[in-house]
């Protein structure tokens, strides 16, 4: 019932608190750039929405469960940073030495209250290396991702729901009410974020959004010594965002670009360009996440075998999609 409660909570408050982000968007004029035949950008005060949605919940929840309140809190300060970050970043634009100083500051918070890779076999501060590089890369590959109407809130939908049948199973209650709240919050978000959307989620929500699934994913036990394989769970969890963000960079780089410039080469574009709409586009997204999803439960519970099996399955589907859809031309 406690868990039913986060998620129901977190839902309703994104779905009645988003249309409010959309008056207060429109009225302070913080919109996206209009795409080809639009008028004016859509609302992007989304992720506004979505943080204090998940916040409230789990600070709410954090009453009844006291034993992870003092990593609820941790959390939800670094948290706050990341959202403070991003809604300054949704109303003027940041540069991206301010915004990496702004998320590896969160990053020690988060460390600080205790949220850090735990491999036995490596020393502490290699884990904290670990963990900086981590939370980065993840982070800011949410942020890229972030290009067509519900396609990041589907992928987040998707890979919480993965990590939460870990964290249920492994009886872990923190992270299960991480998820739930983030599961709730997306999926109470989406019904004004899916294609043609009235809201956008901004940087704010695929910051935070990226930040809450990075830190969750370390956090959770995966590996038994008897099976080192399932430490690379998180990994095949995330390798949809992590994916697009390499795929973007190296596209950018073979046609002599700055890796982290804006275009429009991203994977799901090119998959429109292909000919698909952008709803098609999207579900093409959405099940090559549910394709991913099963590949890292195998992972997480399958033996040596089984995981790196899929692993090896996994890597070749990567290679030939990836090669068929750099094939495609894009516009500039």
């Amino acid at each position: 019932m406690n868990y039913l409660s986060v998620f129901l909570m977190a839902f309703m408050l994104a779905y009645f608190l988003s249309p409010l982000s959309i008056k207060l968007s429109e009225k302070w004029g913080v919109l996206s750039n209009p795409k080809k035949g639009e008028r004016k950008g859509k609302p992007c005060l989304g992720g506004a929405a979505i943080f204090i949605s998940f916040a409230v919940t789990i600070l709410l929840e954090s009453l009844f469960i006291v034993e992870i309140r003092l990593l609820i809190m941790g959390l939800l300060v670094a948290l706050a940073c990341v959202a403070l970050l991003g809604i300054i970043d949704d109303v003027r634009e940041l540069n991206k030495r301010t915004k990496i100083i702004v998320e590896v500051a969160a990053i020690g918070i988060m460390i600080a209250s205790g949220i850090v890779t735990k491999i036995a076999y490596l020393p502490m501060w290699v884990n904290i290396g670990l963990t900086v590089v981590w939370m980065l890369f993840i982070t800011n590959a949410f942020n890229i991702l972030d290009i067509m109407d519900g396609l990041t809130s589907g992928i987040v939908i998707i890979i919480s729901s993965t990590l939460l049948v870990i964290t249920v199973i492994n009886m872990d209650i923190f992270s299960s009410v991480i998820l739930l709240a983030l599961l709730g919050t997306h999926m109470g978000f989406l019904r004004y974020n899916y294609p043609p959307a009235k809201l956008h989620m901004g940087d704010t929500g695929s910051l935070f959004s990226g930040f809450v699934l990075a830190a969750v994913a370390i956090n959770i036990s995966y590996a038994p010594l008897e099976r080192p394989m399932a430490l690379l769970t998180p990994i095949v969890a995330m390798s949809l965002p992590i994916y697009d963000t390499l795929f973007v960079m190296i596209m950018r780089i073979k046609t002599g670009k700055f890796a982290f410039a804006k275009s429009d080469d991203h994977f799901v574009l090119r998959l429109k360009t292909m000919g698909n709409d952008g709803h098609k586009s999207v579900w093409l997204m959405y099940l090559f996440s549910l394709f991913l999803a099963v590949a890292s439960l195998i992972v997480a519970f399958g033996n040596n075998t089984a995981a790196l099996s899929t692993l090896v399955v996994t890597g070749i589907i990567f290679v030939l999609v990836g090669k068929k859809v750099a094939l495609v031309q894009v516009k500039d």
